[in-house]
């Protein structure tokens, strides 16, 4: 008989065999560590598991990663909703509906008032039809090339995360913390210290006074690219568009990646780097959901970007 509930003492070996399986695919493996490491201190706020037993044996899994979002000088209780999964013996429609129940109950027992998902094209209308996710944002996908040194004198800081000690790491993203004007997840110095410390992970900071970029080597279809996993400004306005430029030049030249990919929305930034893709070159669809579960006028996101979700 197929149940679902909080799964408080999660397996997370049995959750990456089991996903890895459910998912079937040869680019897809989950870990463990970096499973844990996503669920209990990537967003630092905690995530609600769920899980789906067939006579008490696990055969599916879906999380509610707990975020804060500003909203118009407010924070907000938020969840970003991943790694849905079941074992293809025990897929129905039955099944999906009291694991989306589940989740629907979750948040608003929780009192979680945003509830945000970047699915696959896949998984898009059964969320829209189960959970009432809208359609939100469809984030623009640029690239560019960048062969230039940056101007070093506008550098405050550029090199990998771990050239740093965690107090020095915390007290230059401090500077950034999120703005109560700022529409957008929440970050301070802390939390995003610890965004950062997953598993194989790998990241470049690079700062002007005004303007923050983390970034990360990555490779898709044999190309060596930089990605460019967020820009945070600070709150005393927006930075000159001559900080971007410089950013992004030290991020390519320190990892030797000429080539550079940014995802998202980023109103601080008055002119974004490179050129957007157009829809039929875009690797992936890139759609953000979003549902709130109260009563209220529509709302405006004006950040939101690889480091905001599990992409980056």
């Amino acid at each position: 008989m197929i149940s679902v509930s909080e799964d408080r003492d999660i397996d997370y070996e049995l959750t990456a065999r089991l996903a890895t399986e459910a998912f079937a695919s040869p680019d897809v493996t989950f870990s463990a560590d970096r499973l844990r490491w996503f669920y209990e201190r990537s967003f630092a706020r905690g995530t609600i598991i769920l899980a789906i037993f067939d006579d008490g044996v696990k055969v599916g899994h879906a999380a509610l990663v707990r975020q804060l979002l500003m909203i118009d000088g407010t924070e907000q209780p938020a969840a970003q909703f991943v790694d849905l999964f079941i074992l293809k013996k025990y897929r129905s429609r039955g099944s999906l509906r009291q694991i989306y129940q589940e989740i629907e109950d979750q948040c608003r027992a929780r009192n979680i008032r945003f509830l945000l998902a970047m699915p696959n094209d896949r998984a898009k209308p059964v969320n829209a039809f189960f959970l009432k996710l809208e359609p939100y944002l469809t984030l623009p996908i640029r690239t560019g090339l960048s062969l230039l040194p940056p101007r070093s004198s506008r550098m405050k800081f550029s090199g990998r995360l771990d050239a740093l000690t965690q107090a020095e790491a915390i007290a230059l993203f401090s500077v950034f913390d999120t703005s109560a004007s700022e529409n957008g997840l929440t970050w301070d110095g802390d939390h995003l210290y610890h965004r950062l410390g997953g598993p194989g992970s790998d990241f470049g900071i690079h700062a002007t006074n005004d303007l923050l970029l983390i970034s990360s080597p990555r490779t898709r279809k044999r190309i060596n690219y930089t990605l460019l996993c967020g820009f945070f400004a600070r709150s005393n306005g927006a930075p000159p568009p001559g900080d971007v430029r410089s950013l992004v030049r030290s991020a390519c030249r320190l990892w030797r990646r000429p080539v550079f990919v940014y995802v998202g929305v980023n109103d601080a930034i008055r002119s974004m780097p490179g050129v957007a893709l157009p829809q039929r070159l875009r690797p992936s669809p890139m759609h953000l959901q979003l549902r709130d579960f109260q009563v209220g006028p529509s709302i405006k996101l004006d950040r939101f970007q690889l480091i905001d979700f599990d992409f980056a």
